[in-house]
């Protein structure tokens, strides 16, 4: 009986290179893992941002939004939703201020905080508001994910002061000057627990810190090489491309159907 799989990618970085569009090489690579693989998205953006750049190019079997904070399936039906808690927003706000830190934040329809985007194009449709006091217009909103951006010489710091402000919270650095913010035990590879059940392989790409759950919850999971090395470790494989990962990723089934008594890993 033949496996039955599931790939399951991160955007930024990954699927999508450049924060603006697919590649051809990798819309390519999709349409190939298709024809052995089910797809799903896990990724820090939105479900509507989701749609906005795979629409009429790519179907995916689930959309892992806000790192796994929103799950839903082909038919947008919720599968998991968890937001920060009010109380735990506020505390962050206070954080933030004190701190005079540059963020917004995602509510599912808009990002709001007090960052000004240098590339809207990167934005995907999602529109970015900046109202005169981001602290007071966000305390009363269901808020999914807290992008923090500090200057990189203290990113790292902060990130260890947001990890002992916020131990009801998962922190991850998903970038030099990036830290995203998310409630309790919300995170890619606990989304993929949710969706694992009917697969016997599942396997991750990546390339940032908010994929590395990912990677330990999969069977086989393939690093982007531009990736940070303490990212990279976590990884079956490292390669350049997400093209590069599913043409190894169908030479290893190639390789286990010709040696039964060798295959891919089963969860």
């Amino acid at each position: 009986m033949s496996q039955k799989i599931l790939c399951v990618t991160d955007l930024d970085g990954t699927f999508i290179k450049d924060s603006i569009r697919i590649s051809d090489e990798d819309l390519q690579a999709y349409r190939k893992l298709k024809t052995f693989s089910d797809f799903s998205i896990a990724t820090g953006r939105s479900i509507k941002e989701i749609d906005y750049i795979t629409h009429n190019k790519v179907s995916s079997h689930h959309f892992i939004a806000f790192n796994g904070a929103l799950i839903e399936d082909q038919n947008h039906n919720i599968l998991f939703k968890k937001c920060i808690p009010p109380v735990t927003v506020k505390k962050i706000l206070h954080f933030l201020k004190q701190e005079k830190l540059i963020f917004d934040a995602l509510d599912g329809n808009e990002r709001i905080g007090n960052f000004h985007h240098e590339h809207p194009e990167r934005l995907w449709n999602m529109e970015l508001k900046t109202p005169a006091d981001p602290f007071h217009a966000l305390e009363h909103l269901s808020i999914y994910k807290f992008n923090v951006r500090p200057e990189r010489a203290q990113t790292s710091t902060y990130v260890k002061k947001l990890k002992d402000t916020l131990p009801e919270c998962e922190v991850y650095q998903s970038g030099g000057t990036r830290i995203e913010i998310t409630a309790k035990n919300v995170s890619k590879g606990e989304a993929l627990k949710h969706i694992s059940r009917d697969y016997d392989l599942i396997i991750a790409i990546g390339d940032s810190g908010n994929d590395i759950s990912m990677f330990e919850e999969a069977s086989l999971s393939f690093c982007m090489s531009h990736a940070p090395e303490n990212v990279k470790v976590h990884a079956t494989y490292v390669v350049d491309s997400f093209n590069e990962a599913v043409d190894h990723i169908y030479e290893l089934l190639a390789q286990s159907r010709k040696c039964a008594h060798t295959p891919l890993p089963i969860l």
